[in-house]
């Protein structure tokens, strides 16, 4: 088994090979079967990354989701390793920060309490058919999923799903992982 730095590295640069029109294209299908799942209909309040770096575009479902009346939170993180959700209502109040990401402002009063979300769509490099996921290596996600019983899906391509990928005792499996040609379930 590949050693979770050259997964990254390999899985990375096909990532970052697509078009944007590939990009859209494959984000689309995902966004499609991510909207028909009943997970995703029956959450009222859902934590969601913000794309970056040619990952499954958030940015559409982010506002369908807010015009369907559904709570979004997108993350805000600290150097030292811990992450926040910040309800949001437009796209148009993230700013750039470290590494690329897109955050809102920091706001006491539109922080979302963990345990209010129904489920939570997470970003990664690869993953498992058994919910096994390789993220960008800050674990970030990995310290979050830790503290709350929400549903998890990730938003994947379908070149992103590898037979097996090295894991280690902190790591949180998925529930589901959407690609462009399927929805698995993984628990």
């Amino acid at each position: 088994m590949q050693p979770k730095d050259h997964i990254r590295q390999t899985i990375k640069q096909k990532r970052l090979a697509l078009s944007s029109n590939e990009v859209q294209r494959r984000s689309r299908s995902v966004f499609q079967r991510l909207m028909k799942s009943n997970f995703y209909q029956n959450a009222q309040s859902i934590a969601c990354y913000v794309s970056v770096q040619n990952e499954v575009d958030t940015h559409n479902l982010i506002q369908i989701a807010l015009k369907n009346g559904k709570q979004i939170g997108v993350p805000v993180t600290d150097p030292d390793g811990h992450m926040a959700f910040q309800a949001i209502s437009s796209l148009d109040i993230l700013h750039p920060v470290h590494f690329g990401l897109l955050e809102p402002p920091r706001d006491a009063n539109t922080e979302i309490p963990p345990e209010s979300f129904d489920l939570i769509l997470l970003p990664g490099l690869a993953f498992d058919d058994r919910g096994n996921r390789i993220g960008s290596g800050g674990g970030y996600f990995d310290r979050f999923l830790s503290t709350i019983p929400a549903h998890t899906a990730a938003l994947s391509y379908d070149f992103q799903i590898l037979d097996q990928i090295p894991t280690d005792s902190h790591d949180i499996r998925l529930d589901y992982i959407i690609t462009e040609s399927r929805v698995i379930t993984c628990k």
